[in-house]
């Protein structure tokens, strides 16, 4: 009898266990968001996005958070609606406050929730993470679950792109200080089409990246080169090289192609390269000239091997500099 009274004791406190497993185990999700796979440049994009939350713990004036995350040439903080109806309350949301932080965090709320989610399958980190309240606190203290649908309108921004979109939802009554007290979501690849310039694919492992991925000839920029991305006749090099010809408004063309150290890539670890120009200075320009675009490829030492758009073959890569 004391056996049997021992084992479904055991077994009482085994799914005791379990379902409080099963109801802590996440408090703030995303579960769902929708959007077209393709946007024209300048055009708005609307988005749904499905936020569920139990706020079982104690949480007076909370609001409700949303963060976005986008290409940084989108300026999404600037060209971004954001609103929200719910099972709780309807309202709108605004920007939080520039220096706003979550509860018991002394870092930013991009910041926080950057070293968080970090920006998911992109491979190009010139993104942003854009963050929106309420505009109205709730106390939201042991109520009923919430299902609540978050519309976001955003307008596009003007650069022919691929890029996977980045979702956050949390409380400002909460801390972030575990997975289950945030809810997080990217979406597939997003292309942004009838834009400026060449397409710039945060959806794929390249060869050579530029950041900021939107720039004027007087911005400082970061040429990457990733041995990783396709094997090339450069794979192994010890020394990289960037040869560069720079073309302006009036075409004008620049040159600069050497194997001296102005030109030399630095090697991050692994098979990563890196080089931080400063255009104007880097071709020598004079005051009257305003650079239109950049072709450039990468070299070895000989300055024989070239790597390319294709690797070992194609055209060289190009980027294309704002008028502002």
């Amino acid at each position: 009898m004391k056996r049997l009274l021992r084992k479904k004791n055991f077994k009482q406190l085994f799914y005791l266990t379990l379902v409080v497993a099963i109801v802590v185990a996440s408090c703030i999700e995303i579960r769902g968001v929708t959007h077209p796979n393709t946007v024209k440049a300048g055009d708005t994009l609307t988005i749904e996005v499905k936020a569920w939350m139990d706020p079982y713990w104690t949480q007076p004036q909370s609001r409700l958070i949303i963060g976005f995350m986008a290409p940084k040439s989108w300026n999404a903080r600037e060209n971004m609606r954001m609103y929200y109806t719910s099972s709780f309350a309807n309202g709108t949301m605004s920007p939080v406050p520039a220096n706003a932080t979550p509860l018991s965090s002394s870092q930013k709320w991009p910041e926080a929730i950057m070293e968080r989610v970090g920006i998911g399958g992109n491979y190009i980190n010139d993104v942003e993470w854009v963050v929106f309240q309420s505009d109205i606190a709730y106390d939201m203290s042991d109520i009923a679950e919430i299902n609540a649908t978050v519309t976001i309108k955003v307008k596009a921004g003007p650069e022919n792109l691929r890029v996977k979109l980045g979702y956050f939802s949390a409380s400002s009554g909460q801390e972030l200080s575990e997975p289950k007290f945030y809810g997080k979501w990217f979406t597939d690849c997003l292309e942004v089409t009838d834009g400026l310039g060449e397409l710039i694919d945060f959806c794929s492992p390249q060869i050579s990246a530029v950041q900021p991925s939107s720039a004027t000839d007087n911005d400082i920029i970061t040429l990457k080169y990733d041995e990783d991305a396709i094997a090339t006749d450069l794979s192994g090099a010890d020394k990289v090289f960037l040869c560069a010809k720079a073309y302006t408004t009036n075409n004008e063309m620049i040159e600069v192609c050497s194997q001296q150290p102005v030109s030399a890539l630095t090697q991050l670890g692994g098979k990563k390269w890196r080089i931080d120009l400063w255009p104007r200075s880097y071709f020598n320009l004079r005051e009257d000239q305003t650079l239109d675009r950049m072709e450039y490829y990468y070299t070895d030492v000989t300055g024989t091997i070239k790597v390319l758009k294709q690797g070992n073959t194609g055209d060289p890569f190009v980027f294309r500099f704002n008028c502002q």
